[in-house]
């Protein structure tokens, strides 16, 4: 990679929803009801325009609790930061949940990347985990398939962290401060890295590769961006 190419992270608010701490927290605070942001992730060098994930499916009732007010619309949201989302170049999918690939119709211009396995997973879940995926959405977008770990661009990544879901993974990103892990619901939390063995979330398929993927990142050493978690947006800007 070429050492003069390192990019800012934006994390943008693009809807809340009210869930069970446990939703986040697997066996904690089930009597503990809670407002989590759902974010997507502006990418930029300065000349491309990244995206990780796409936001929630627009509220129609099926996700509730679930709001998103106007000015959290992916595209109003992005459009206050100064992004056309025409302008978008690539975007980058953790996994197709309906809250994080539930606008990939905004960026015509992009090349969508996702890992087959989340491919083929989301076309015949368990039936527990249908609802997970809002099929009419995720299967209008043309991909470019991934299998396994996979350089995206200069400065830009992805590891299969599995477990969440068959195909999740998470995205390396480069900058002046060294590399952030964008977890996606790998991690949605801070507070999940505070356990021993780190927290996962309510929702997985297979918690033995669950703890393997946690235990990757835990390895790299690299500051981690949790999915859901407020204090992300204490700061515009990473680095």
């Amino acid at each position: 990679m070429s050492p003069e190419t390192v990019y800012r992270v934006y994390p943008i608010h693009v809807g809340t929803i009210i869930r069970p701490k446990s939703n986040m927290i697997y066996m904690k605070g089930e009597d503990i009801r809670c407002e989590f942001p759902l974010i997507i992730w502006y990418v930029t060098d300065g000349q491309r325009n990244i995206l990780v994930d796409t936001g929630g499916t627009p509220p129609d009732g099926r996700y509730m609790p679930y709001a998103c007010p106007q000015e959290q619309y992916p595209e109003v949201a992005l459009r206050a930061a100064g992004v056309d989302p025409d302008a978008v170049t690539d975007v980058i999918l953790t996994h197709l949940h309906w809250d994080h690939a539930g606008n990939n119709h905004l960026f015509k211009n992009a090349v969508f990347y996702v890992q087959r396995k989340e491919l083929q997973y989301a076309a015949a879940p368990l039936k527990v985990h249908e609802g997970s995926y809002d099929k009419q959405i995720i299967f209008e977008t043309t991909y470019r398939i991934l299998d396994g770990d996979s350089d995206i661009l200069d400065g830009i990544s992805v590891i299969t962290t599995p477990g969440h879901s068959p195909g999740s993974q998470s995205v390396i990103v480069r900058t002046c401060s060294g590399a952030y892990v964008l977890a996606g619901d790998l991690i949605g939390l801070y507070e999940c890295m505070e356990y021993d063995p780190m927290a996962i979330n309510s929702i997985h398929t297979d918690l033995f590769s669950y703890y393997k993927s946690l235990d990757r990142i835990k390895r790299m050493g690299c500051s981690v961006l949790p999915g859901h978690d407020f204090r992300v947006l204490d700061k515009k800007c990473y680095p």
